[in-house]
């Protein structure tokens, strides 16, 4: 009987090593170099709390999605969007790629640049030459997928071009190399938590970021919100509409709703010695910020420290104060709001401010309808912390919640407070 237990047992082992060998990746794990994830970034938002991404248009007109690239990544030489555009539609037609997705990876990797160098990789959408290097020779991306209990080979043609660094650092490559690897990803995503631990996520677009072990979904939620920037530019998606809050019709302060509330209001700033007067959003150096309501800008310069803590400025004078001599809030935006009547609900006037800005765009005492934009999204008064927007209300009784009174453009799950700490008496 015993031994009878035992063999069983030997069988039920035997067959566990078999499956757990069967479900192993016959290849060795792609990833980025040095490739690092943010605990308190990935614990903002959880793939769940999104709402479905819009869909891309099914003919994308060339014109327009160079328009499109041209707003979302700045200044480019007159001829270059509409290549990046051509590149872009071309490969992602070759390889069932929205090329939407290849221009947010474009933009949120390499910034636009052909010869962007980060994250490990080249070029303009940050390929890691050494990451893929054993899969794809000789004009052949060779890989697998998880078919029928094992894992089953497959071959996808890349012989437009040879793939080398050379190859990377230009444009048409680089995209083209892009659309194929996430053609790949594409394709493999449903097999690979078979062999790697993921973190959730919503979109094959993290292994791209990742590789073959998903890290973190915020990359994914930084690209797909640059994919709704463009397809907003685009045209195929519309701005979303007013909502009515506080006897006023608000507007999102920056594109591609919704977006992530990365800091509260009431958050500890500087050990503890003061708190967050406003909510900071994720954002990119560069991108517009618009007024939420309508109003006239009652504050436009910026913050100095020491007794003169801010200066109304015209812009020109803004962008001459050297940046060593701001104060925190660096180079804002306010803009008055007056509600069409006062009620509990409606106070008589509201301010709304926009800090940390690179360039202020609007003069004191200038009218502004909702939707009218103010500046761009900067880093001015900041230390160490990465571009956003600090965004302020306040009202007659004192500062509000933006994050709240502006919650259908926003998303983010507010981190539980930690004990407030007191001050150490002095003796």
């Amino acid at each position: 009987m015993r031994r009878g237990l035992a063999f069983l047992g030997f069988l039920v082992a035997t067959f566990v090593l078999a499956d757990a060998w069967a479900q192993r990746a016959p290849w060795r794990r792609r990833r980025r170099p040095d490739l690092r994830s943010n605990r308190r970034a990935t614990a903002l938002v959880v793939p769940e709390d999104w709402p479905p991404e819009p869909p891309s248009p099914a003919q994308v007109d060339p014109d327009r999605f160079a328009r499109a690239l041209r707003q979302i990544c700045g200044w480019m030489p007159p001829t270059r969007p509409r290549r990046y555009a051509q590149y872009m539609i071309r490969s992602g037609r070759e390889f069932d790629v929205d090329p939407f997705l290849l221009g947010a990876l474009a933009y949120r990797m390499g910034r636009c640049r052909p010869d962007a160098e980060t994250l490990g990789g080249l070029g303009l959408t940050a390929i890691p030459r050494r990451m893929y290097g054993d899969h794809l020779r000789r004009g052949q991306y060779r890989y697998f997928v998880f078919e029928s209990g094992s894992w089953q080979p497959r071959v996808l043609s890349v012989d437009r071009f040879p793939f080398s660094e050379h190859r990377l650092r230009r444009a048409e490559e680089n995209i083209y190399f892009a659309a194929a690897i996430m053609r790949v990803w594409q394709e493999q995503e449903p097999s690979l938590a078979r062999a790697f631990e993921q973190a959730p996520h919503r979109h094959p677009v993290s292994h791209f970021v990742w590789g073959d072990r998903v890290i973190s979904d915020r990359a994914e939620d930084r690209i797909l919100t640059d994919r709704r920037r463009l397809l907003q530019y685009y045209g195929a998606v519309q701005r979303p509409a007013a909502v009515r809050r506080l006897g006023l019709k608000l507007v999102p302060p920056l594109d591609g709703t919704p977006r992530v509330v990365s800091s509260w209001i009431g958050a500890e700033r500087d050990g503890g010695e003061r708190r967050h007067r406003g909510i900071d959003v994720e954002s990119v150096l560069g991108e517009p910020v618009y007024a939420v309501a309508d109003g006239r800008v009652n504050f436009a310069g910026v913050d100095l420290p020491g007794a003169r803590t801010n200066r109304n400025l015209s812009p020109e004078e803004i962008a001459a104060v050297p940046r060593q001599q701001l104060g925190r809030g660096g180079r804002y935006v306010c803009v008055l709001h007056r509600p069409q009547s006062s009620t509990e609900e409606a106070p008589a006037w509201l301010r709304s401010c926009y800090m940390h800005l690179e360039d202020v765009e609007v003069r004191h005492g200038q009218e502004v309808r909702r939707g009218d934009r103010i500046g761009t999204v900067g880093r001015t008064g900041m230390v160490s912390s990465a571009p956003h927007l600090h965004f302020e209300l306040h009202g007659p009784d004192g500062l509000l919640d933006g994050s709240e009174v502006l919650s259908p453009f926003l998303l983010g799950r507010r981190p539980a407070e930690p004990p407030r700490r007191g001050r150490r008496r002095r003796d």
